[in-house]
């Protein structure tokens, strides 16, 4: 596991690399073997990327890490692990090696329920109950933790004994917004908490946007409930249209912010009506 670490966190190369050189060299342990010579003919590298990954030839820093998620009880899911959804792990956005605390149940659909932060009160009830209702049919549903819609999405799935998944932006040892611990911890108890970034990393401004790539990822189906043009719920509608995911939005015209979900549905994308004709339609 020391060299899914390593592979994951080598300076300079991203998830679209890590695959390039797993696609080539079948493991980690091989591309940390592989030669100058081996890695020259792998294609579409760099050579700082080459360079990045010959410079950074040591296992003594994945050891700690090991040994501090052990402690910390946190488990690594690499992405040849059976409990990696197929659907998610050849997203180009998708990292080879994912750090999570709770238990993954990948299930085939999954719906997102994302949205905005402070959102109105029709937002607010269309979320809870088709997370509700999700949750009765054993459907995982994904959000990212946050104030608003993301909020009010993993409380209902925890009410009726479902199978929340949440995806952070910081390591998974630590919970941001503070406020949401209890929550943070019934998810962990209930379903997951899921990131790409170590324990001890500090969420940043570009971590969210990776965030909500994944939180597309592992959806079959991203409902967005509200939304402003330039937010963290706009971004993974963005991200769910290149991954071929199923999209929808909420009309309501009780919104705050309705610029986003007009936006979305003028370029085509399906309107959401209710939580019964919605689930109906689930493949």
């Amino acid at each position: 596991m020391e060299r899914w670490i390593w592979l994951s966190s080598i300076p300079h190369i991203g998830p679209v690399t890590q695959k390039k050189l797993l696609a080539v060299f079948g493991s980690p342990e091989r591309v940390y073997h592989a030669s100058p010579a081996e890695l020259q003919e792998v294609k579409g590298i760099s050579q700082r990327a080459r360079e990045a990954i010959l410079a950074s030839r040591s296992l003594e820093k994945p050891k700690r890490l090991l040994e501090h998620v052990h402690q910390k009880e946190i488990w690594l899911l690499p992405r040849d692990d059976p409990l990696y959804p197929y659907y998610a792990k050849d997203v180009p956005e998708s990292p080879v090696l994912l750090y999570y605390k709770g238990l993954i149940q990948p299930q085939f659909p999954s719906v997102a329920i994302v949205g905005s932060r402070t959102c109105s009160n029709h937002a607010k009830f269309a979320t809870e109950e088709l997370s509700y209702k999700l949750a009765s049919l054993g459907i995982p549903v994904i959000s990212g933790l946050a104030k608003g819609v993301d909020q009010y999405a993993h409380v209902a799935c925890l009410a009726n004994r479902g199978r929340p998944i949440a995806f952070v932006a910081h390591g998974v040892d630590d919970c941001y917004p503070k406020e949401h611990r209890s929550l943070f911890e019934a998810i962990i108890d209930q379903g997951a908490v899921i990131s790409q970034y170590p324990p001890g990393t500090a969420p940043k401004p570009k971590q969210f946007i990776q965030r909500n790539a994944l939180i597309s990822a592992w959806s079959s189906h991203v409902v967005i409930m509200e939304a402003e043009v330039k937010s963290g719920a706009m971004t993974t509608a963005h991200f769910a249209e290149k991954q071929a995911r199923k999209v929808f939005a909420l009309q309501n015209k009780d919104s705050q912010s309705p610029d986003g979900i007009n936006h979305l549905l003028s370029k085509g994308v399906r309107p959401y009506v209710s939580a019964t004709s919605f689930i109906s339609g689930l493949e």
